[in-house]
């Protein structure tokens, strides 16, 4: 029995050899698989955790992003106020127009006292007419004198406007203008007694007053026609700089604080537990030391100072050219007004195929050495020096990278449109009434004018924080969230990590 089995294990074992062999290969070959399997699904579960903690770093930037724009938009809300400040102007116009009012009362208020105090003189309709006129001057005061057989006279005030009535045979002559001008007389040499005496001068052309009447009236007139023309253009250049200078202020701390949180996120999740510790005893935590941060987030200064500027200069002379021409009666039309906005754009950022970026470099980035190093002495945050080094070096042309790339043209196109369309989505309730028969919207045209305190306020809604819908509607831009993905996902860890360097 045991030689028959040796017999048939010899006869055998290659077979036996190969079964085995095959056996113990697909045993390990499964267990390799079931390995490799639990490998690759750890690294799906690490890249999928790994993405995810990076979405959420992603969307938790975006957030300190817009925070920190609002914290700017404040200084930009007073700075701009003050430079335009269309409110002071209206008030003054709204002054002037009670002074008026309010002299033209008393003029007429002392007229008819001095009629009821001299109930026998009898003036021309023309001359009352030239009178009040004049009374609506100033200072100057209108008083009647009656002269009759006894020449009996009221006592004027020196420098006023006499008006002096005739006997009764002489009702129908129209009364003269008289300026009467008290002064002292000393004794003369005849003996005569000294005191006060009033003398008469009686004025070489009697329509005089009146035309000194009708002179400070223009002149009153050119100073309100100056002075709407003033808040024509402020407004304007309010409204539109405040768009432009919320747009590149959000794309200028998109772009920093995107390139800062990727060098964090590589720190958090690219280094190795070494790597790690020897970057937090040298730079406590970060690739970047926390004075390279600080000076890289003082250049929005740059922008805030030179760049707001720069913008207000040319929105100013945009406006300026368009609306020169244009009068306070003009009446526009809703296609019409948004033609204006259209064509002080183009003014403003060119017609050509490189896009609007191109002419906003200088303003949101200084563009040499010497301007970088200006700005660094003039912040002296926590007395930093002005030294640029080889990190805050390589972020500082990064970022000039992107301002000067095709994708922030399209960008800033992007969000100027729908900030603008949402301008005009404003100011379109302005030419829609609504029809009292049928009670459905019309539109109608307004007249440049009336257009004008609309505008002026919409500055206000433009920089408004509470709610910051302007900003919503830039930072909800589609382009600009994929702009802020592209720089925060942009890694390159052999670059990165020589900044340690």
């Amino acid at each position: 029995m045991i030689s028959a089995t040796k017999r048939f294990l010899k006869k055998h074992q290659r077979k036996f050899f190969v079964t085995l062999g095959i056996t113990g290969g697909i045993y390990f070959i499964g267990k390799w698989v079931t390995w490799k399997i639990s490998e690759m699904q750890e690294r799906a579960a690490s890249e999928r955790t790994a993405r995810e903690n990076m979405k959420k770093r992603f969307h938790q930037r975006q957030i300190d992003c817009t925070y920190i724009v609002l914290s700017h938009i404040q200084a930009l809300i007073q700075q701009l106020t003050d430079d335009l400040d269309v409110e002071s102007i209206f008030a003054n116009l709204q002054k002037a127009k009670q002074n008026n009012k309010g002299i033209s009362s008393d003029a007429t208020t002392n007229m008819a006292s001095s009629n009821s105090e001299s109930p026998n003189t009898t003036v021309n309709d023309n001359a009352t007419a030239s009178i009040g006129s004049i009374g609506s001057i100033g200072s100057t005061s209108v008083v009647l004198v009656n002269n009759d057989n006894n020449e009996s006279t009221t006592s004027t005030p020196s420098s006023s406007v006499v008006l002096v009535g005739r006997s009764n045979e002489s009702d129908n002559e129209m009364a003269k203008v008289t300026e009467t001008t008290t002064h002292s007389q000393g004794e003369n040499n005849n003996g005569s007694n000294s005191g006060n005496m009033s003398q008469e001068t009686e004025v070489n052309s009697p329509i005089s007053p009146i035309n000194n009447s009708e002179e400070a009236s223009k002149i009153s007139k050119q100073k309100r026609i100056e002075l709407w023309n003033e808040i024509k253009f402020k407004s304007f250049t309010r409204t539109i700089a405040a768009v432009y200078l919320e747009t590149l202020l959000t794309l200028t701390i998109f772009i920093q604080l995107n390139l800062l949180g990727r060098y964090n996120y590589l720190y958090s999740v690219s280094l190795t537990e070494r790597d790690r510790e020897q970057s937090i005893t040298v730079h406590n935590g970060s690739l970047l030391s926390p004075v390279t941060e600080k000076k890289y987030l003082a250049f929005i200064a740059w922008f805030l100072n030179v760049g707001y500027k720069e913008i207000v200069t040319r929105v100013s002379a945009a406006v300026e050219s368009s609306l020169s021409s244009m009068s306070l009666k003009t009446e526009l039309s809703y296609e019409e007004y948004a033609w204006l906005i259209s064509e002080i754009r183009s003014k403003i950022e060119g017609n050509d195929n490189d896009g609007p970026a191109h002419k906003f470099f200088n303003v949101m980035m200084p563009e040499n050495l010497s301007d970088e190093i200006r700005i660094l002495d003039e912040c002296g945050i926590d007395n930093l020096d002005s030294t640029i080094d080889s990190s805050l070096r390589k972020l500082l042309d990064e970022t000039k990278d992107f301002i000067h790339s095709r994708d922030l043209a399209t960008v800033l196109s992007a969000c100027l449109k729908s900030a603008f369309d949402l301008l005009n989505q404003d100011m379109s309730s302005n030419f829609s009434s609504e029809d009292a028969i049928s009670g459905e919207k019309v539109e109608k045209n307004i007249t440049l004018a009336k257009l004008l305190p609309s505008i002026t306020k919409e500055a206000h809604a433009v920089l408004n924080c509470a709610p910051a819908r302007f900003l919503e509607a830039i930072k909800e831009c589609k382009e600009l969230q994929a702009l802020s993905a592209i720089i925060y996902a942009s890694f390159d860890n052999e670059s990165e990590i020589n900044l340690q360097n």
